[in-house]
């Protein structure tokens, strides 16, 4: 069927991982984390400049404050994770899936996301731009208030999230189908609805929008 395509998830065998501290990354000069798997853990305003965390579970972790500029992140699960507020700019997600994950005013502006899945995440305030995606789907996320600018979408997928009041600006559509999501308004620029697939009453938003056309049913 049209709009759907296989994701590739992350390759990792839980019975071959290691407990541990999501800490253990400074044992390694070059800041990596390998074959862990990290529980109920608090991570507090830690700073560090190109991460590597590679086929590592975090379940139930918390990232108070941090940043993680330039990060290397590939085949990792986040479980039931709080994100909120934390920054990975210009960083690399390959193979990631986020479940159930607290991402509130979470910043991934400049990164590179490939075969990155987010399901039942509060994405609300989150700052998605200037961002390269290919195969990514969100699934029953919350992305309210969220900034969604100057993307390069190639297999992006959207089902069920709540996109109410997301901005969007110079980011191509064609081909992302928005009619199964919900939004009362939404702040966008012509060009980028173009080739856009909503239902009717987001596309009788959209022509009151742009054109101050009232639709009646």
């Amino acid at each position: 069927m049209k709009g759907t395509w296989s994701m590739e998830h992350p390759k990792l065998d839980e019975n071959y991982l290691n407990l541990g501290s999501f800490f253990d990354i400074y044992n390694e000069e070059d800041f990596l984390l390998r074959n862990m798997k990290i529980q109920n853990e608090l991570i507090e305003t830690q700073i560090i400049q190109h991460p590597i965390v590679e086929q590592t579970i975090l379940d139930h972790v918390t990232f108070s404050d941090c940043e993680f500029e330039k990060a290397d992140i590939s085949d990792v699960i986040f479980k039931n994770c709080d994100l909120s507020n934390c920054r990975f700019p210009e960083s690399s997600i390959f193979q990631v899936e986020f479940q159930n994950c607290k991402m509130i005013g979470t910043s991934f502006e400049g990164s590179y996301c490939h075969n990155v899945v987010f399901n039942g995440c509060l994405m609300d305030l989150s700052n998605l731009d200037k961002m390269n995606l290919k195969v990514m789907q969100l699934n029953d996320c919350s992305l309210k208030d969220a900034s969604f600018s100057e993307n390069k979408l190639n297999k992006v997928s959207f089902k069920n999230c709540d996109l109410n009041e997301m901005t969007i600006w110079n980011t191509k559509l064609k081909g992302i189908d928005f009619s199964n999501s919900q939004f009362e308004t939404i702040e966008i620029d012509q060009d980028s609805t173009k080739g856009l697939k909503v239902n009717t009453e987001q596309a009788a938003y959209l022509a009151s929008y742009f054109l101050d056309i009232r639709v009646s049913y």
